[in-house]
């Protein structure tokens, strides 16, 4: 059974074992890059601390969680548009992540009793049990030790040649864009950007040195924002995210985000391109990175990146997926 169904007892259980120095943050988009290809260019143990979906109070508080148990040095950061839609809220939207939120605001500690002695996992495991039993257990996507997200389900279609790209694109679209998604009534929260800004604020008391980027989504996917209404909101993010930081924008359509071989859906690109994006990211000139593949923004330049991307969109109609 898919342990993403519980991210925090898994991976703050992993957290307690005090040898992770560097941590990749985000929702799932950062969690399908592999962290080995960071511990290569950072020589450090790094874990991806993905929570799906999440928003920035609950990344807030994981990583602040994994600070008190690990010596951190580095932290590279995914942040997504979804992150800060006020209209998701933890106990609505995270009730795995609120179950444990009091043990994670107090720094106590993920024992194996919460991560295997529940009904939740005592339930899930007669299910996965008698499906083995009759045969029909398909594979899931999985999270691995060091936390990356590993679409074994879509891998075992692939090898069996039956893995469908449009299906899959066309249902990440409508997990956004339903009446129950993820940008549903998006409105940009100030406050969870306070969250945002905490992190930094720590990272930069703790000499902890921080790599931020807004993550690749598919080309259909970025026509769909504009589509759905929501691309002043788009804009708005990042205008705002800049005053904080300075970041990496991969969104839009370049060579990666055209290329539906790189996805494996709208949203998460495929543990092969993380070379190619960290090695932007980590300015690392060996790694041919295609030239208009993310672009830093500043506060100098971010009213004539905005303006590029406007250029970018193309008329989409987002009705004829959501039907």
């Amino acid at each position: 059974y898919s342990n993403t169904s519980i991210t925090a007892r898994f991976k703050l259980n992993i957290l307690n074992n005090k040898n992770i120095e560097t941590i990749m943050l985000g929702t799932s988009r950062i969690g399908v890059m592999n962290p080995m290809i960071v511990d290569k260019y950072l020589n450090t143990n790094t874990f991806n601390l993905e929570y799906p979906s999440s928003i920035t109070p609950i990344q807030n508080k994981l990583f602040k969680y994994a600070s008190n148990f690990n010596d951190i040095k580095y932290l590279v950061y995914g942040i997504d548009f979804m992150s800060f839609n006020e209209n998701r809220k933890i106990n609505k939207h995270f009730l795995e992540f609120n179950d444990f939120i009091e043990k994670i605001e107090n720094n106590e500690k993920i024992s194996n009793i919460d991560l295997y002695f529940s009904i939740d996992t005592f339930l899930k495991s007669i299910k996965i049990v008698i499906k083995n039993i009759l045969g029909i257990q398909n594979q899931e996507v999985l999270y691995l030790k060091n936390g990356m997200r590993d679409y074994q389900n879509y891998i075992e279609q692939e090898m069996k040649n039956i893995f469908n790209f449009e299906e899959e694109k066309n249902n990440s679209i409508k997990s956004y864009f339903s009446l129950d998604g993820q940008y549903k009534n998006y409105k940009f929260s100030y406050d969870y950007l306070e969250h945002f800004k905490d992190t930094m604020e720590f990272c930069k008391k703790n000499n902890i040195k921080v790599f931020v980027y807004i993550p690749p989504m598919f080309s259909e996917h970025f026509d769909a924002i504009n589509a759905g209404g929501y691309f002043d909101e788009f804009e708005l993010f990042k205008k705002e995210l800049v005053k904080i930081t300075d970041f990496i924008d991969f969104t839009g359509h370049n060579t990666i985000s055209t290329n539906k071989n790189n996805y494996w859906d709208s949203s998460h690109l495929r543990v092969e391109t993380t070379e190619v994006l960290m090695a932007k990211i980590l300015n690392d000139e060996s790694i041919a990175v295609p030239a208009d593949f993310g672009v830093l923004v500043t506060k100098d330049n971010i009213d004539e990146h905005l303006e590029n991307l406007r250029k970018q969109i193309k008329e989409y109609d987002l009705n004829k997926i959501l039907e």
